[in-house]
């Protein structure tokens, strides 16, 4: 139960923050901040709009501190497989959630 409860709240942390920087008002001024530094039709302009492509990155830093921190055991035992396969994993399932909220 502690691993299954481990993975949520993971997860949830992976999707709240990706939330945070890409769609929340808090932090909307730093947002167009950055964006209006940037060369129009930038990739990082569109990273900080874009869910999917966000929670890539999110995920990758959540589950590299998930396996390192973490007393679950792994599958395979190595971080080069593990870490990159649960990241995928939560970024995904972050999309899936998105799909679920209104429209803002």
């Amino acid at each position: 139960m502690v691993r299954l409860i481990e993975i949520v709240v993971v997860l949830l942390f992976v999707a709240r923050v990706t939330r945070l920087i890409v769609a929340d008002e808090i932090t909307r001024q730093p947002r167009e901040a950055i964006v209006r530094r940037l060369p129009e039709g930038s990739e990082f302009a569109y990273l900080l709009f874009c869910r999917w492509c966000l929670s890539v990155w999110i995920a990758t830093l959540a589950a590299a501190g998930w396996w390192h921190l973490s007393e679950v055991s792994r599958w395979s035992g190595l971080w080069w497989v593990d870490v990159p396969t649960v990241a995928l994993a939560l970024s995904y399932a972050t999309g899936l959630l998105v799909r679920g909220e209104p429209e803002e």
